[in-house]
């Protein structure tokens, strides 16, 4: 099959299951990458796992305030026309779509006439959850940005739903993806590359680790008031593993200062490779993932992968990839109930080895990258068939 492949992802884990399934999917069928924004492939680049490469534009589509983003909307509307007509004057059998970050669902998929296969982990309508800043609500343009909000949410389903076929990563997504375009997606999870993401048998400290972006809706201001109501003597230290590229400073102001107050020890470290990110999961005891409504967190499974139990809030996706009191330990979002959880595996060595090791059996069994681009094959060829 020849396939045009298209994102505009930023790092994080949209971006790893974009670099994993392609270098799949490329050894399978004939596969060009198509873009119109370089900087997408800072992160885990895709370009070398490619037959070839057709760019558009060559210019950051990454934008800040209401009128850049309302620009960088205009500029990748224009220029998803123009992919969109490269793809369809080379004759594709299929056009593997991923999420924009500047539209959510990309404009190219309403200008295709290839058949197309969406992949979409999120709605645009994440941004009215409770967590999210919602500061358009505020001021004296509130009424203009409400109306700017509401045209953004519209563009994303009228885009959306062009496409031939929808995936999502986790049934938590597909039901949020019902809500928000009337569509009902087909479930396609993600894996982790359990070669890679391994134990090490290194020696584990008294690191509680906590990984994702520096926003609340990661919740790491969470995992330090959980680990602040810990008893000094026995409290272990909060290490956040976040991206250099996209992450709040006042966020992570707020973040050094709660840990200040509650007499925590918070260790930052910015996107570090995949071999540091291995050490870390491999050095710490425990992996928190206390995110909220987190459609689905590679960052689980790759813990478990590497034999680190997690300690999360049974809510949205985790609760697909952790069984309580098997291969990790699911709370209310409550922090002393949080903080008992991650004592509790950190006291008990024989809780602790029996949830390591289950956790990472349970990885290999089911939730590899190989079984994962398996089942998209057949939702690729499902979707090049629609016609």
């Amino acid at each position: 099959m020849r396939v045009a492949f298209f994102h505009n992802l930023p790092p994080g884990g949209g971006k790893r299951s974009a670099y994993e399934w392609v270098k799949r999917m490329s050894q399978r069928h004939e596969v060009d990458l198509y873009s119109y924004d370089p900087c997408a492939e800072n992160f885990l680049d895709i370009r070398p796992l490619v037959n070839k490469i057709v760019l558009i534009g060559g210019a950051s589509t990454a934008s800040q305030g209401y009128f850049g983003r309302l620009l960088a909307l205009n500029r990748v509307r224009l220029l998803s026309r123009l992919l969109a007509e490269k793809i369809d004057s080379a004759g594709y059998d299929l056009a593997f779509v991923m999420q924009c970050r500047v539209s959510n669902s990309p404009f190219i998929l309403r200008h295709l006439k290839t058949p197309s296969l969406y992949f979409c982990h999120e709605p645009l309508t994440r941004m009215l959850e409770p967590h999210y800043p919602a500061k358009w609500k505020e001021g004296y343009l509130s009424l203009v940005k409400r109306q700017v909000v509401n045209a953004y949410l519209s563009l994303d389903r009228s885009n959306a739903v062009k496409a031939s076929l929808i995936c999502t990563s986790s049934l938590y997504s597909r039901e949020s993806l019902y809500r928000a375009y009337g569509l009902y997606p087909r479930l396609n999870y993600p894996g982790v590359d359990t070669e890679h993401f391994q134990p090490l048998g290194t020696e584990r400290e008294a690191i509680v680790l906590s990984v994702g972006s520096l926003n609340p809706s990661k919740g790491h201001d969470f995992v330090i008031r959980s680990v602040g109501m810990i008893k000094e003597e026995v409290r272990p230290k909060v290490k956040i593993i976040y991206s250099s590229e996209h992450y709040r400073v006042d966020y992570k102001e707020q973040l050094a200062h709660l840990g200040e107050q509650l007499r925590v020890s918070v260790v930052f470290d910015s996107l570090i490779t995949d071999d540091d990110l291995v050490h870390a999961y491999n050095s710490a005891m425990v992996t928190a993932c206390p995110n909220l409504l987190e459609p689905l967190g590679l960052v689980a499974l790759e813990s478990m992968a590497c034999g680190t139990p997690v300690v999360g809030v049974a809510e949205a996706g985790i609760r697909e990839t952790v069984q309580h009191n098997e291969n990790g330990l699911l709370t209310e979002r409550d922090p002393r109930e949080f903080a008992r959880a991650i004592i509790e595996l950190m006291q008990d060595r024989a809780t602790w080895a029996r949830m390591s090791q289950l956790g990472r059996q349970r990885m290999l069994e089911r939730w590899t990258w190989d079984q994962s681009s398996e089942k998209l094959d057949a939702h690729m060829k499902m979707a090049s068939e629609m016609r």
